[in-house]
């Protein structure tokens, strides 16, 4: 993730964080870009980046992500006893029943195809699968589909898709397109069409697509692998699809790359909902016979323990696997052009709900699905079930020994020996109930014995920055009036308006310590989620700042210690006024009050609370990425937001800022908070109020690539946090020194020394 603050922006100053979240940066192509590589606006790269990923962020597509939605959505289909779609139901007449038990629907939209439109418009996805026909009925099913596309003229009520399957290819039709005869030309012309597979990662499976002569076995298993495919190819499209298969479908019995059946189970499950398809079957000739029919196997499958190896295979036919996703199988019928047609006049009448699943205890538990209308004679088709995932909610933390501060420091003054390991382990299964001081950090950490348990005792205290201080550093005084209030934030308001204009340019030394929780493969745990939060240092890299002209700037970090490939990435920027500014401009606006006195370093400080509406705030969120389409799209809020303010009375410099966004629910980020500690700091000869350190903390859900089916894409993996403990120093000014020299110095060897050194002065060089 990467965090950024930006620049002056009329009438106020905006801050403008950035959390774009790397979660698997390992196995994506392209190369990588060096520190210093630009992202959205004004951000800055630090560490190694994927080019797909930079370049995205270079020039970001936005997303879109709709909150208020459930974390499931459901497309439903409602007709009457002979096939009429049945329009003008209400969410009251509607009941879903998740595993029998009735769930609350979070959205509920009715589409009639004319008052009310789905926008984008249903996508109708035709297949002609080439490898399970033989030649005649490819033919024929060719020229159903071209007679189908000519019909009206060639106007088509609904955007169209032509894939054509065969044994070494899989041919596409340039895009969606309302153009019947357009496509009829493309299709039947082969002229323009697009090859979509990449070849298998199983050398095999490929030799035998490339053969000419492919047995009944594997012509099962390369269509039942080209669905898996097309399911990706649509799952980068928003909107709904009716994917008509033209063709017999396939028995599976003989899939001898099926081993890990179960797997595949749950992935055309959850494929096939996120891609929003209903798969139909549809022939103009009788289907295959079957040693068992298909419904047959229409039950979810619970556990790959609890039933057999062929009813797993058998699971994943053609008919199943249609019927299971809300479609299902066409009768054969001579008519196969007047059957898509009736399809595809009904496609924008349906129904579209969502709903929050139960808590998951366990990887792909699976949960049966029923939409009950209050009209028996009706008749609902929507997924009949889908496999509930831990990762799909935050977990609670593991659980940790609560201490206070003073409970920490007997802690840590008890007697440990000398094991560095043992007293960071110790540290490690600790969380305080309030603030540990940055006082008491820097005095605590010289008695650690070694790196590894101070870098845990620093995560300790970062995990509290955001808490209320010990009872014991409130001072017993009374409140000061509203006057006095005033007069204070009056200060505060002439310190930000004078004194931080008034800052020299300077440069910085950033010191950066990065906290990860336990890394673990992504391959093996994006549907878990485990409730570890421990936090481990897992980079450290120093930086320089220039602060120039209102703004600061970050050169390439000096010295770091290399993140791992997969590692997600923070980086804060702009602590040097402009999240200063923002926050009172936006806290004029929204609620400002009076808090606590407290104890700091230099005496007793001013605390004030304020919140930002979301309505006034210019607290600017970016999350990368979400995981449809291309899974490079940003999301990007601009969230409420509320904190703390501790001023100096005497003064009004701010000594200490917190921002805590408020998030809703749902979304893939939970927390992105920010800490920023000001303190005397000389420059050029003169003090200044100068940021020393600040904390960031990011708790989100992971993007992890999966790859199947011969691609890859993006999920949402489990929850995790992310910490960014920073420091800085070393502050001095940045200007240039010249002076007019009226020859060079001689060394004393007798060489020509360089201007400037000492000696007596020689000639003018000459060009």
């Amino acid at each position: 993730m990467r965090r950024r603050t930006s620049g002056f922006l009329s009438p106020v100053w905006v801050l403008f964080i950035t959390a774009s979240l790397c979660a698997q940066c390992a196995g994506q192509a392209g190369q990588s870009r060096e520190a210093g590589e630009k992202g959205a606006g004004e951000a800055s790269f630090g560490g190694d980046l994927p080019q797909q990923l930079a370049e995205a962020l270079s020039q970001p597509p936005t997303g879109t992500f709709d909150a208020s939605q459930g974390i499931l959505k459901l497309d439903v289909e409602v007709t009457d006893n002979a096939g009429r779609p049945v329009t003008g139901l209400a969410p009251k007449d509607f009941t879903l029943l998740d595993n029998g038990q009735p769930q609350k629907l979070v959205t509920f939209h009715a589409f009639d195809g004319i008052a009310v439109k789905p926008d984008p418009p249903v996508e109708v996805v035709l297949v002609i699968d080439t490898i399970n026909l033989s030649s005649p009925q490819a033919t024929h099913a060719e020229q159903e589909v071209e007679k189908f596309l000519r019909q009206n003229g060639g106007n088509l009520a609904q955007p169209v898709l032509i894939y054509l399957l065969f044994t070494r290819s899989i041919l596409v039709t340039q895009r969606p397109s309302t153009d019947g005869n357009a496509l009829a030309a493309e299709m039947t012309q082969k002229n323009g069409l697009r090859a979509i597979k990449s070849p298998h990662d199983d050398l095999n499976l490929n030799a035998v697509r490339q053969s000419e002569t492919v047995g009944k076995d594997f012509r099962n298993q390369l269509s039942l692998e080209d669905l898996g495919t097309l399911i990706l190819e649509e799952r980068r499209k928003p909107g709904r699809k009716l994917m008509v298969w033209l063709g017999g479908g396939w028995p599976v019995s003989g899939c001898n790359q099926c081993i890990d059946s179960f797997d595949w189970v749950t992935e055309y499950s959850a494929r096939l909902r996120e891609a929003r398809i209903a798969l139909f079957s549809a022939t103009s000739w009788p289907y295959p016979v079957r040693e068992s029919p298909y419904q047959n196997f229409l039950q979810g499958i619970r556990s790959a323990r609890r039933v057999s190896l062929e009813y797993l295979i058998q699971s994943m036919a053609l008919e199943v696997l249609a019927t299971q996703s809300g479609g299902r199988v066409l009768e054969p019928v001579d008519d196969l052009a007047g059957q898509i047609k009736r399809l595809v006049d009904e496609a924008n009448t349906f129904y579209s709900i969502s709903f929050d699943p139960p808590h998951a205890d366990q990887v792909d538990e699976y949960h049966d699905l029923k939409v009950q209308l209050g009209r028996p004679d009706l008749v609902v088709r929507t997924s009949k079930g889908y496999y509930n995932e831990p990762a799909f909610y935050d977990q609670p933390p593991r659980a940790a020994e609560k201490v206070t501060v003073e409970g920490l420091e007997q802690m840590l003054r008890a007697p440990h020996g000398n094991s560095d390991s043992a007293m960071a382990e110790e540290l490690s299964g600790v969380e305080l109930t309030e603030r540990m001081s940055w006082t008491e950090l820097s005095e605590w950490k010289v008695r650690m014995p070694g790196a590894k348990s101070r870098a845990e005792l620093v995560a300790v205290a970062d995990a509290s920055t955001f808490l209320d201080p010990p009872a014991a550093k409130v001072p017993d005084i009374a409140a000061p009036d509203l006057a006095m209030q005033r007069q204070m934030m009056s200060k505060t308001l002439d310190y930000l308006a004078k004194t931080i204009p008034r800052l020299p340019n300077f440069f910085a030394a950033r010191g950066t310590v990065r906290y990860r929780e336990t890394g673990q493969k992504d391959d093996a745990i994006w549907k878990v989620a485990t409730g570890d939060q421990r936090q481990h240092s897992e980079a450290i890299s120093i930086a320089t700042v220039l602060y120039r002209n209102g703004l600061d700037l970050v050169d390439a970090p000096a010295k770091e210690k290399k993140p791992k490939k997969a590692d997600r990435m923070m980086d804060t920027k702009g602590t040097f006024g402009p999240i200063l500014s923002t926050v009172i401009l936006d806290a004029s606006h929204g609620d400002i009050r009076w808090s606590r006195w407290e104890q700091g370093a230099g005496g007793v400080q001013a605390v004030f609370r304020y919140a930002v509406p979301k309505t006034k705030s210019h607290y600017g969120l970016t999350y990368c990425c979400l995981t449809d389409g291309d899974g490079t799209k940003l999301l990007k809020l601009m969230p409420g937001y509320h904190g703390e303010l501790m001023i100096d009375p005497e003064s009004g410099a701010i000594l200490r800022l917190t921002v805590e966004a408020d998030l809703e629910p749902r979304l893939p980020l939970e927390r992105s908070d920010i800490m920023v500690q000001y303190g005397p700091e000389t420059i050029g000869g003169n003090s200044y109020i100068c940021p020393v350190r600040s904390v960031s903390l990011w708790r989100g859900q992971r993007n992890v690539r999966v790859n199947e089916w011969g691609g890859s894409f993006k999920v949402y993996g489990p929850f995790e946090t992310m910490l960014d403990d920073v420091s800085f120093g070393n502050y001095h000014m940045f200007r240039g020194e010249a002076r007019i020299l009226t020859g060079y110095d001689a060394a004393p060897d007798g060489k020509e020394g360089e201007s400037g050194t000492s000696g007596a002065p020689g000639r003018v060089p000459r060009e």
